[in-house]
């Protein structure tokens, strides 16, 4: 399938795998970097922590530090890609319901 790698959300994004927290499932807003080397939405991964696991959500290895770092890169791609999708979105929304209007005859007027 041509999909590999993508996933289509609810409201019909098509983002890449690496978008999305592996604890959520849901596109990371804020995301960082643990210890095992993965991106973690920060709220998910600093309850994983905060409930006492030692071990990578993603791998099972253990952790060797509870350190997180910011990533920004990440957090850049997700925001342009979910902003530009979304622009598509609305300008495929408003030409399907132009043509709409033109089949009904024009459409567009009051009363």
């Amino acid at each position: 399938a041509g999909d590999e790698g993508m996933r289509r959300i609810s409201f019909g994004l098509d983002l890449p795998d690496e978008f999305y927290c592996s604890i959520t499932m849901e596109v990371m807003m804020d995301p960082v970097i643990a210890a095992d080397g993965f991106s973690y939405e920060r709220t998910a991964i600093q309850d994983w922590i905060s409930k006492g696991h030692t071990t990578s959500p993603k791998t099972g290895g253990n952790l060797s530090s509870t350190e997180l770092i910011p990533n920004h890169s990440l957090k850049s791609l997700i925001q342009d890609r979910v902003q530009a999708t979304s622009a598509q979105m609305v300008d495929e929304m408003r030409r399907q319901i132009k043509s709409s209007d033109d089949a009904a005859g024009g459409g567009g007027g009051g009363p």
